[in-house]
């Protein structure tokens, strides 16, 4: 029973306090040696291990135990005392949930994204012969991964995924991009010069918007990249930090300087729905007591429609307690729309 339980619990055996442990112990021992312990002091600070775990546990470290693929090789042993090997990163060792987990995200389309194919298809390659994961009880619907609409969909084509890394790269060498927009409006804007800000993610949409300055208008744009069909990168951007600090300087002047506070009453996935309608958002949450929880709701002045109508999609649930002229319109378009009903 003991060996079973050992085998699928949460955490590895590497990852235990021992292992966070001695971690810190041997991150502490590189500028000082003077700090090493002998094996009796160490075993004082690994209270509640019996004697055989922690045997075990020393062995690992000083890279004597039997099987040689569970040696850590952290530390060596002198005059009593064991200290740590220099210039060796800590090993990571994945525990059976992780493994499962990362499996089914690879699954993902989106993970593209991220990942070089080669990349993917080496771990995937790994993660299927892995011995741990044939016992393990692995169903894709492990991994949540809910939409909040089944009319958003994001459909990760090999185009997407190439504009996607070629903003990514922009974004990380600091270079200037040459964009075309087919905006909502039915407006396209052709072989736009921009400077990409950053990438961001709505769960609420199921998609990725690219926060940039054209250098025609010099303003903070947001665009989706469903609608770009042009993406190439192009010179470097010149003063890059003259660049943020006045990008930034911008979006400040456009926020609203009080948020958005709704209290929640935690019913029905209610704090889902508003962790999901607000994901693109900047907010900052707390636990009221009584099942209640309050979300303060950080936005941009062109973004208070937006805000109204997902405080109204939430309804009963949600009671926005201020500010004052969110409330006034907020009860303005419920009585409107009793109105009509009638």
């Amino acid at each position: 029973m003991d060996e079973l339980f050992d085998r699928y619990k949460l955490f590895h055996k590497y990852k235990n306090k021992s292992f966070a442990y001695m971690t810190n112990y041997i991150n502490s021992c590189l500028n000082d040696d003077s700090l090493a312990v002998s094996s009796e002091e160490m075993r004082s600070q690994l209270c509640g291990e019996s004697q055989r775990t922690f045997e075990e546990f020393i062995h690992v470290l000083l890279n004597h135990a039997a099987d040689g693929k569970v040696n850590a090789a952290l530390l060596y042993e002198r005059d009593g005392r064991m200290q740590p090997i220099r210039q060796i990163s800590v090993p990571v060792r994945a525990t059976i949930a992780e493994k499962a987990w990362l499996y089914y995200i690879l699954q993902n389309k989106k993970s593209d994204l991220f990942i070089e194919p080669d990349l993917k298809k080496r771990l995937l390659k790994a993660l299927a012969a892995d011995g741990d994961l044939a016992s393990y009880p692995m169903q894709p619907d492990y991994v949540d991964l809910r939409s909040l609409s089944p009319d958003n969909s994001l459909q990760i084509t090999p185009e997407y995924t190439a504009n996607f890394k070629r903003i990514v790269t922009a974004i990380r060498k600091h270079r200037t991009l040459i964009i075309t927009n087919n905006s909502y409006s039915g407006e396209v804007y052709t072989d736009q010069k921009v400077i990409p800000y950053k990438l961001e993610y709505s769960a609420q949409f199921d998609s990725f918007a690219l926060s940039c300055c054209p250098l025609a208008d010099k303003r903070p744009v947001k665009m989706n990249l469903d609608n770009l069909s042009r993406v190439e990168i192009d010179g470097p951007v010149e003063n890059y930090e003259e660049f943020l600090q006045d990008f930034e300087q911008s979006l400040r002047v456009a926020k609203v300087d009080t948020p958005v506070t709704i209290e929640i009453s935690n019913r029905h996935e209610a704090y889902d729905r508003c962790a999901y309608l607000f994901s693109s958002f900047d907010t900052y949450c707390y636990d009221k007591g009584n099942e209640k929880l309050i979300m303060n709701i950080y936005y941009y002045r062109f973004q208070k429609e937006e805000i109204i109508r997902s405080i109204l999609f939430l309804g009963h649930y949600v009671k926005v307690t201020s500010p004052e002229d969110i409330k006034t319109e907020i009860i303005s378009a419920i009585k409107k729309s009793y109105e009509n009903y009638l």
